[in-house]
């Protein structure tokens, strides 16, 4: 069994044939290019391939190595590489919703080093949205689509955390507990020294004792029923979309258990500028509870949907001040705090939290 690479020298055309033979046994790869690395809370390698004659095994002569040679995290548990593996080895094949083919995987469960092995999206012409481009709301109903059959194949089911113990819930697992323990608001804390963060949160109006409050109380609400398995950071960067306008879904770190509105109110909030999100969340709300109801779901009804959209504003808030700035940019955080502090007080969230 092949191990994760601990440096870049380790990705070899040796190495690569035993990682891809586990599922493809009659793969030999005779040589590597990698084309493009980039840093996130991973390193992510864009490889170009060189197969030995008749030994492609099916394969695409390019995909990307998502894998752990650095450890840059937002939280500081390594499980949530854990998570996102295994989601391609226990979720991806049975996904009715667009997500990357997968070709190969490995885990050390003691070092949590891991890589995996997924699609080019580009071979099939995919585009990145970006929460600085212009996105229409008739752009995203797709996406509230593709979270509808996502969140459809498990919704309500009671045994969720008996056959996923390893998924964490919105109140328990590393990462949940880690945004209100001392690191986590050590984390808030040190966010906002970057200069631009309190001008946008305006720290008046939002003051962080009432936020920490209002997050808790957001993450007991997270954890009532209907509950399902939710992609648990949908913004828009963290997707793609085909030439036919469907969406898919990259970036599995933070799946969890967890209330359906997490993900629809998170998506539209980073993905729709200002003006265009308050003219028509509620028409894309709409749109996600009927494309629910056309999966065989029986949906929530308006004015418990509505609430529950509503509650959810206070996590982008959250999230953003607590990511680094040296993760994405600072325009790109910028917007999106923005966008988040507007809708918590667009939609009266502190209220609906009671707090």
């Amino acid at each position: 069994m092949p191990v994760a690479p601990v440096r870049i020298e380790h990705v070899t055309p040796e190495w690569l044939t035993g990682f891809l033979a586990v599922e493809h046994p009659d793969v030999r790869v005779d040589d590597i290019e990698i084309t493009e690395r980039t840093q996130g809370a991973a390193t992510r390698l864009r490889l170009r391939l060189r197969y030995a004659a008749g030994h492609d095994a099916g394969l695409p002569e390019a995909m990307f190595l998502k894998t752990s040679l650095t450890q840059r995290m937002l939280v500081t548990d390594p499980s949530m590489y854990l998570t996102e593996v295994r989601y391609y080895e226990h979720f991806r094949q049975h996904a009715r919703y667009e997500t990357p083919q997968v070709f190969g995987l490995v885990v050390d469960e003691v070092t949590r080093r891991f890589a995996v092995a997924i699609e080019d999206l580009a071979g099939r012409d995919a585009a990145f949205p970006s929460a600085l481009s212009s996105t229409s709301a008739d752009d995203l109903a797709p996406l509230m689509s593709t979270l509808a059959a996502m969140h459809a194949e498990y919704w309500g089911q009671p045994d969720l955390e008996k056959r996923f113990d390893w998924l964490e819930t919105a109140r328990r697992g590393p990462s949940s507990n880690w945004y209100l323990a001392p690191d986590g608001v050590a984390a808030f804390d040190f966010g906002l020294t970057e200069e631009y963060k309190p001008q946008v949160l305006d720290l008046a109006r939002h003051p962080r004792e009432r936020m920490a409050r209002a997050f808790r109380a957001l993450q007991v609400a997270n954890d009532t029923e209907p509950r399902t398995v939710i992609h648990g950071d949908v913004h828009i960067g963290n997707t793609y979309q085909l030439p036919d306008g469907r969406f898919g879904l990259i970036d599995w770190q933070l799946m969890r258990i967890a209330t359906w509105a997490n993900d629809v109110a998170y998506a539209v909030v980073t993905a729709l500028d200002i003006s265009e999100r308050r003219a028509r969340e509620q028409d894309l709300l709409r749109h996600y509870l009927d494309e629910l109801r056309a999966r065989g779901v029986e949906p929530p009804v308006w004015d418990d949907a509505w609430r529950h959209y509503r509650q959810q504003m206070i996590w982008g808030m959250f999230t953003w001040v607590v990511t680094p700035t040296v993760m994405y940019n600072r325009e790109l955080i910028e917007t999106l705090l923005r966008r988040c502090v507007t809708a918590t007080e667009d939609l009266d969230t502190y209220a609906v939290l009671d707090c």
